[in-house]
C-alpha cells in the first residue's frame, strides 16, 4: 500500500502513534511521523519507525487556545505541505496537534482515523470528538467507549510493546509524563526509599538530585522502557498511559496517583474504572503513609491481559490499503 501519515503529539498520544506505527513498520508499511517541533525525545523514539516531519504544535499544554493563534495558522499552513503527499491513510493520536494535519489530509482525499484516550469512560476528548463529527473513524480501547462514539470500533486497549525483557533491578520507578508531578515527588522524597529512578517531566529535577545523591533523576528520555522494563514497581500519573505501558507490556505492579496538571486529558472520577482495568492502585490524594500502603498492596496484584489493540488497528489499515 502507499505510505501512511501517523500524528504522534506528544506524551500518551506519541505512545499510541508509536504502538500502530510498530507494527505497521513490522508488516513492511514505509511511515512518515508527525511530531511536536522541539520535543526532541518524540523525534528520537519515532525515528525507528519511519520519517520524522516536526511541524508546529498549535497548542501548549494547558494553554488557552487564543494564546496559541498564530501557532494554529503556521500550523495549518504546514500541514498543507505535508498533506500534498496525498496520503491514502492517516492515523491521528488524538490531541491538538492532530488536529490541523487531519483536516487538511481529509480536504486532500485522506481517510482519517483517530483514537480516543484510553481512560476517558464518560466524557469525549475534545479532538477526537471534533474529529469524530468531521467524518473520522475512532477506535476505542474498551466496550463502555461505545457509550461515547456509537460508531467508534473496539480495538482493545492499545499498549506500547515491549522492547527489553521484563527484569526486577530492584528500584520504583517514578514517571509522571511531561507535566511532572511536584507533590508526588517530594512525598517519594519523605519514605526514605533507597533505590528509586524519578522521571520529573517539566519540574526542576536538581533539588531531588541533591537531597538523594543515590537515585537516578531526570527530565525526559526517549527510552523510557529501558527503566520500566528493570522496574520493581511502577509510581505514575493519572490520567496517563505509562501504567498502560507498565502494566500490559511488562506486567510491572503499579500506583497511580491523581495529578491535578492532566484534568484535561481525562474525566477525574474516571479513574477507578482505569484502575479495575489494569488491577492497579488508585489514590487520589498522596501523603507518605497512604502512598507506603499503596506500594505494598500493588506488589501483591496480579497483571491483567489483553491482547494489543495497536496491532488489530494495523491490521485494519492494511485492508483500508488493499481496497485501494
Amino acid at each position: 500500500m502507499d505510505k501512511v501519515l501517523l500524528i504522534a503529539g506528544y506524551g500518551g498520544h506519541a505512545g499510541f502513534a508509536y504502538t500502530v506505527g510498530h507494527y505497521l513498520a513490522e508488516r513492511g508499511i514505509e511511515l512518515d511521523i508527525l511530531v511536536p517541533r522541539g520535543y526532541s525525545w518524540v523525534r528520537e523514539r519515532m525515528m525507528r519507525l519511519g520519517r520524522v516531519i516536526e511541524v508546529t504544535l498549535p497548542r501548549k499544554p494547558a494553554e488557552p487556545i487564543y494564546r496559541g493563534l498564530p501557532r494554529w495558522i503556521q500550523a495549518l499552513k504546514e500541514s498543507i505541505r505535508v498533506c500534498r503527499n496525498k496520503y491514502t491513510v492517516v492515523f491521528a493520536s488524538g490531541s491538538n496537534f492532530s488536529i490541523p494535519p487531519s483536516l487538511t489530509c481529509m480536504l486532500a482525499g485522506s481517510m482519517i482515523l483517530t483514537i480516543e484516550d484510553v481512560a476517558r469512560f464518560t466524557e469525549r476528548s475534545r479532538a477526537v470528538s471534533t474529529l469524530y463529527r468531521l467524518g473520522a473513524k475512532v477506535f476505542l480501547h474498551w466496550e463502555e467507549q461505545l457509550n461515547l462514539y456509537g460508531k467508534g470500533i473496539v480495538s482493545g486497549p492499545v499498549y506500547e510493546p515491549p522492547l527489553y525483557e521484563p527484569r526486577d533491578e530492584g528500584y520504583i520507578l517514578v514517571s509522571t509524563g511531561t507535566f511532572g508531578h511536584r507533590t508526588l515527588f517530594d512525598t517519594i522524597s519523605r519514605l526514605g526509599l533507597k533505590r528509586v529512578v524519578m522521571q520529573t517531566g517539566d519540574v526542576d529535577p536538581e533539588p531531588y538530585r541533591r537531597g538523594h545523591p543515590e537515585w537516578v533523576v531526570f527530565q525526559y528520555t526517549s527510552d523510557i522502557h529501558r527503566w520500566i522494563a528493570g522496574a520493581s514497581l511502577v509510581v505514575t500519573h493519572y490520567p496517563g498511559t505509562t501504567a498502560l505501558t507498565a502494566r500490559l507490556a511488562y506486567g510491572k505492579p503499579v500506583v497511580m496517583v491523581y495529578s491535578p496538571r492532566h484534568t484535561l486529558a481525562a474525566p477525574r472520577g474516571d479513574s477507578s474504572k482505569l484502575a479495575e482495568k489494569l488491577n492497579a492502585v488508585y489514590l487520589e490524594e498522596v501523603d507518605p503513609a497512604r502512598l507506603a500502603e499503596a506500594i505494598e498492596e500493588a506488589r501483591g496484584m496480579k497483571a491483567p491481559r489483553y491482547s494489543n489493540g495497536g496491532e488489530y488497528i494495523a491490521e485494519y489499515i492494511l485492508r483500508l490499503g488493499s481496497k485501494h
